[in-house]
């Protein structure tokens, strides 16, 4: 009900709903406003409730990355700053993305930064390939979105699985 309340842009609908709900609420209930809250740009409420998920799990990296990219949406950089250097400071470290493809029954897996597949230079010049495509079919990057903006920026990032079937990779 959070989700679909958050989904909808009633944030103080879904704020009060979990304040009113008879168990505590998880990380799960408040991650998911939080990810409204983001959606909908609501940076005073989004505080808030990124303050609720630290006191829940102060070592999950998910609600200082979502904070500090709605900080980077309205370029309020210097909060960007406080947000990673308290990840830091408390040794909060993210996960880096990671994509994976299978091509005739062998896995490929690929991480953030990780140039070391044998075949990166084919894999590269096909991404750069794909995202002129892309770019040519209308597609524009989220420049407000900092976390995303370096995965992007850091060739293959995507955390989906794909299938071979759906991009042909050389192989």
């Amino acid at each position: 009900m959070v989700d679909l309340l958050g989904r909808a842009g009633s944030l103080e609908e879904a704020k009060n709903l979990i304040e009113s709900m008879p168990m505590r609420p998880d990380n799960i209930v408040w991650g998911s406003l939080l990810a409204s809250c983001k959606v909908h740009g609501n940076i005073q409420l989004g505080k808030v409730v990124a303050e609720k998920l630290l006191d829940i799990d102060p070592m999950n990296s998910g609600p200082y990355v979502l904070l500090s990219n709605m900080y980077a949406q309205l370029r309020r950089w210097r909060d960007v700053m406080r947000v990673r250097k308290l990840m830091r400071q408390r040794g909060v470290i993210k996960q880096p993305g990671c994509s994976w493809i299978e091509i005739q029954s062998q896995v490929h897996v690929f991480m953030v930064k990780d140039k070391r597949h044998p075949q990166k230079k084919e894999i590269y010049l096909h991404l750069k390939t794909l995202t002129e495509q892309m770019k040519l079919a209308g597609y524009v990057p989220d420049t407000g979105d900092l976390e995303a903006d370096e995965e992007q920026n850091s060739d293959l990032s995507s955390s989906d699985h794909i299938e071979a079937s759906e991009v042909a990779v050389a192989a």
